[in-house]
């Protein structure tokens, strides 16, 4: 004989409320919102996760980034300001020596006989460092310190060496002094970078 078992059938009771199901209207909506926190929890809060974890990032590399730029700033108003300041040194350094010019400096002060070229070297990778000696003649010895003075407001950068030789000579005294002139080495690619500026 076989013994059959019978299940308990669940039976879910009907209330309607104008029309409309209540028990079933509740298990959707019930449905609906564990399928809607299944979502939040396997999907959004990950996603979620990410944004705030990239959401750093960005915070942190935009600080950095206007940390920077503000550093930058400043050092260009820095270097702009020195720039101006040091307008004609920097000038100075780009200048070939010209002798005929040196020569009319110079006569304020004394009189220049010969200008004689003699080597030039690089200085510091940067410059060209050209040695001339000088003949000249000069009045008193005062007239050569002015000249020596003067030489820090003069057009070109000029380094004079000590000692010099003075011999006196009738009425004036002759002197013999080594100068050097220094400029930049490459004034052509320096040309051509003002330019592309």
């Amino acid at each position: 004989m076989k013994l059959k078992i019978k299940m308990p059938q669940l039976k879910i009771p009907k209330i309607k409320i104008y029309g409309i199901d209540v028990i079933k209207n509740f298990l959707f909506f019930t449905l609906f919102i564990i399928i809607t926190l299944m979502a939040i929890a396997f999907v959004i809060a990950p996603s979620i996760r990410y944004f705030k974890k990239n959401q750093n990032i960005y915070y942190k590399t935009k600080t950095e980034y206007l940390s920077t730029k503000k550093e930058y700033e400043n050092t260009l108003a820095s270097l702009n300001s020195l720039k101006k300041k040091d307008a004609k040194i920097i000038a100075a350094f780009r200048r070939e020596f010209d002798p005929k010019n040196f020569k009319n400096f110079a006569s304020n002060y004394m009189k220049v006989e010969n200008i004689e070229k003699n080597t030039t070297k690089v200085y510091k990778n940067d410059f060209l460092q050209t040695v001339y000696y000088v003949d000249a003649a000069i009045k008193s010895p005062e007239d050569f310190y002015k000249f020596i003075d003067a030489l820090k407001n003069y057009k070109y950068v000029i380094k004079v060496y000590f000692p010099i030789d003075f011999e006196k000579n009738s009425s004036l005294i002759d002197l013999k002094l080594k100068i050097e002139h220094y400029r930049l080495k490459n004034l052509k690619a320096l040309k051509a970078e003002v330019k592309a500026h």
